[in-house]
């Protein structure tokens, strides 16, 4: 099928079953404003199908109403911010049955060349419907969104599509509503000690993954554990004693989620924590103690495991690599884990 498919046959038709669907789409919506069209695919590569997907001002408020009965982070305008560009959640997901029936070439053994064509056949097929008018013209165009969409896209998906199919006021607009930037600045106004706690709990909420409000609108922005920990960094000694109360906090967690395959994510994030530390460098003595004592605590909790967590070992490297002159190189048991010279690094009692 891939040797014999036309590609410029696919756009034609991609073209005018998008533009049936488009007018058919106008009909069923009436009076409501139409925020954002775009053609759904299976991914960001290996394209196996097309949708089309589309949601209006009303249909997102309606959506988020019913999320929030059920779950208290969508009431109010959260709600309409965590499921505006989330495809699947739009009232018009996969609305167009004519768009749907559109054949493209299986993924498996086709040439590479033609993902990059397929996706430049949905981006000429959404301007040939944009050129003929269908999306709008002034301020109707500028306020509709068009994209190309998947599930869970990149951020670097998402803004590739904003760019090739939209004005530059609605792409600009866009990137500043959903741009780290804007988020970053909003959370630094706070007085310095709020801005510091504030960061924190987005720390701890984006390395376990929960799903707050705040950790779902930095998410939709494009930050990353690994952007917070930036932020924390400019805190110097100051956010010290909080890190290592992660640490502390989470440190005693199971080592393995074997559902995962791998760490849990306390013990990631209390890891994270400690190599913050290690990173910051300017640690006061009573944090040394404490973390000498959570040495203690660590070791003698592997004792009793078959295979532990390195969280003991990784503690003793990073008092070594603060205070070379105090603690001695840590060593540890490549097959359990374990820190093998705990001796050194124990708080001594007057």
């Amino acid at each position: 099928m891939t040797d014999s498919f036309d590609l410029g046959a696919f756009r034609r038709d991609l073209t005018r079953r998008t533009a049936d669907a488009v007018h058919a789409l106008r009909a069923r919506i009436g009076s409501e404003t139409l925020y954002g069209f775009a053609l759904f695919t299976s991914g960001e590569r290996d394209f196996a199908w097309v949708r089309a997907s589309a949601n209006t001002e009303d249909a997102l408020t309606r959506r988020a109403a019913a999320a929030a009965a059920l779950d208290p982070r969508f009431r109010g305008e959260a709600g309409r911010r965590l499921l505006r560009w989330s495809a699947p959640d739009w009232e018009y997901h996969d609305f167009a049955p004519e768009v749907r029936g559109l054949a493209v070439p299986p993924a498996e053994g086709r040439r590479p060349t033609l993902d990059p064509a397929l996706y430049d056949a949905f981006v000429g097929a959404l301007k040939a419907v944009d050129r003929a008018g269908l999306f709008g013209r002034g301020a109707d165009r500028a306020f509709l969104t068009v994209n190309i969409l998947c599930d869970h896209a990149s951020p670097a998906f998402f803004r590739r599509g904003l760019r090739a199919l939209n004005p530059v006021p609605t792409a600009e607009r866009h990137l500043h509503e959903t741009a780290a930037a804007p988020f970053v600045r909003c959370v630094n106004r706070a007085p310095r000690r709020e801005r510091m706690r504030i960061w924190l709990a987005l720390y701890e909420d984006l390395y376990m993954e929960w799903r707050t409000p705040i950790a779902e609108e930095a998410r939709a922005r494009g930050l990353s554990p690994w952007d917070v920990e930036e932020e924390l960094a400019r805190f110097g000694r100051k956010v010290v004693p909080a890190l290592v109360d992660l640490l502390a906090h989470y440190g005693f967690a199971a080592p393995i989620d074997h559902n995962r395959g791998f760490e849990t994510r306390e013990v990631w994030l209390a890891g994270s924590a400690l190599f913050l530390v290690r990173r910051i460098g300017m640690v006061a003595e009573a944090e040394i103690a404490r973390l000498q004592r959570l040495v203690g605590d660590f070791a003698e909790r592997d004792r009793r495991l078959r295979v532990a967590s390195t969280l003991a070992e990784n503690t003793a490297r990073v008092l070594h690599e603060l205070r070379p002159r105090r603690f001695p190189p840590s060593e540890m048991d490549p097959l359990t884990f374990k820190l093998t010279n705990p001796e050194p690094f124990l708080l001594r009692r007057p």
